[in-house]
């Protein structure tokens, strides 16, 4: 994959923070402080609360030639320059409402980037937020940075190792926080079901690496493939005793928040369900990370697929291309704990423009999908932004919000060439979540607890 393809797929737009689309009501309610730590970045601000309305091809459209698996990525690429350039509806809750109510919300990789920040916000709005992170340390220190500009804040860490490279320390850290949820500490027991499990409203799989080199788990697994799908795929089956805790319609469904990337749209290229950890074919980075991030959408699919959305919500997001520690690996320089970001204020005004963002912005869907009515009336979408469902937003819908490089399918050639969907569905389809599903089942049944 090339240096070009792979920006072109990674990066996200960025945002203007006062949308004349924005609702009020979400306004008053939601003002974020700005983050306190260097390493987040995006500006805090009201979520715009977009309908996802799809477009349709004409029926008459003249069907040409499939074209390869390679011109496919870079054709997307290309139309998606073609830009042209919506106000929607907002979304009224089929559900009881959830705002206002006190959740309880685990956060992977909660202690950094755009994991901290979104850890930050939750808590501002009033959530109890359980932060993960690989160490009890490093979760512990984070938790110490929030509560100096937030002494009342509700932050929880536990004092297991889980590390995602190592499925066994994530067995143990979902048992420690099963035990908490059952403890008097999380609060209220007890539940309606018998169970004496505290719900768990969301699950926030956040944490994740992102082209790094050829290494593998403490269980032979492709690093990405283990740390961005399979420990998660782990955590989740293991914390369902919580997220199923009483499923009364007053708490609402719970809901699975799976942190995903456009370079997801390289899946056709860079999934193979028989080979997840590279076994037989050679490594690539890019190809790594875009199968890892394809596999969150799967999983988000999947568990939409098999759960009634009145008992569970599930779905999958593209941040934006952030500038964390994330990128580490890939733009060493980028990295947040490297620059100045006084000294780059005018670098940081003309980079939202292109498409990139701080942490802070980078967060608010994190925020939107955990925390808003409007998002438990959708299961097993990808989001671009909150309320901005991809393939399906307008070109004027991707232009306003800063995804102006994504093609909609309104420009030229591309409903003949069937972009944006052509995009997902050469793996975004049935056969292959429920093949990554069974293989995952597979990987970690010698740790369900």
């Amino acid at each position: 994959m090339t240096a070009f393809t792979a920006n072109s797929f990674a990066v996200s737009g960025g945002r203007n923070s006062c949308r004349s689309f924005r609702t009020a009501s979400f306004r008053k309610k939601h003002t974020f402080p700005s983050s306190s730590s260097s390493s987040s970045s995006s500006s805090a601000s009201p979520f715009a609360t977009r309908a996802s309305a799809k477009t349709s091809d004409d029926d008459d459209t003249a069907k040409m030639s499939p074209p390869t698996r390679r011109e496919t990525v870079l054709l997307a690429a290309i139309v998606g320059l073609t830009t042209a350039v919506a106000t929607t509806p907002s979304h009224n809750s089929s559900f009881a409402s959830e705002e206002g109510r006190k959740q309880t919300i685990l956060i992977t990789g909660g202690n950094s980037g755009i994991g901290k920040t979104a850890s930050e916000q939750l808590a501002k709005l009033g959530h109890r937020v359980i932060l993960h992170a690989r160490t009890p340390a490093k979760a512990e220190k984070a938790k110490k940075e929030i509560l100096f500009t937030q002494p009342d804040a509700d932050v929880v860490t536990m004092e297991s190792n889980c590390d995602l490279m190592d499925l066994k320390e994530v067995r143990g850290y979902c048992q420690e926080v099963l035990e908490y949820l059952t403890s008097s500490k999380s609060g209220d027991g007890g539940e309606e079901n018998g169970s004496n499990v505290k719900k768990l409203d969301s699950l926030i799989l956040n944490a994740g690496i992102m082209a790094a080199p050829y290494e593998l788990s403490k269980q032979n697994h492709e690093s990405h493939f283990q740390v961005n799908h399979l420990a998660h795929f782990l955590m989740y089956e293991n914390l369902k005793p919580a997220l199923f805790a009483n499923e009364s319609a007053s708490k609402g469904p719970a809901r699975v928040i799976s942190v995903s990337s456009l370079l997801a749209m390289i899946g056709e290229l860079s999934l193979d369900v028989n080979d997840l950890d590279f076994k037989n074919r050679k490594y690539d980075k890019w190809y790594a990370y875009g199968q890892s991030k394809a596999c969150n959408i799967l999983f988000a699919d999947d568990l939409a697929k098999e759960n009634s959305i009145s008992k569970l919500v599930a779905n999958s997001f593209h941040p934006g291309i952030v500038t964390t520690d994330l990128v580490r690996y890939s733009f060493p320089d980028l990295i947040a704990s490297k620059r100045d970001p006084e000294r780059e204020r005018w670098i940081r005004e003309r980079a939202r423009r292109i498409g990139i963002r701080d942490a802070d912005e980078g967060c608010k869907t994190h925020v939107w999908l955990a925390t808003e009515d409007a998002a438990l009336e959708k299961s097993g979408e990808f989001f671009v932004d909150p309320g901005l469902v991809y393939p399906g937003a307008t070109r004027k819908q991707l232009v306003e919000s800063g995804d102006w490089f994504l093609v909609s399918g309104e420009e030229f050639l591309a409903p003949q060439l069937q972009f944006p969907e052509r995009l997902f569905d050469g793996w975004r389809n049935d056969e292959t979540r429920v093949k990554l599903r069974e293989r995952s089942q597979n990987m970690v049944n010698d740790f369900l607890l």
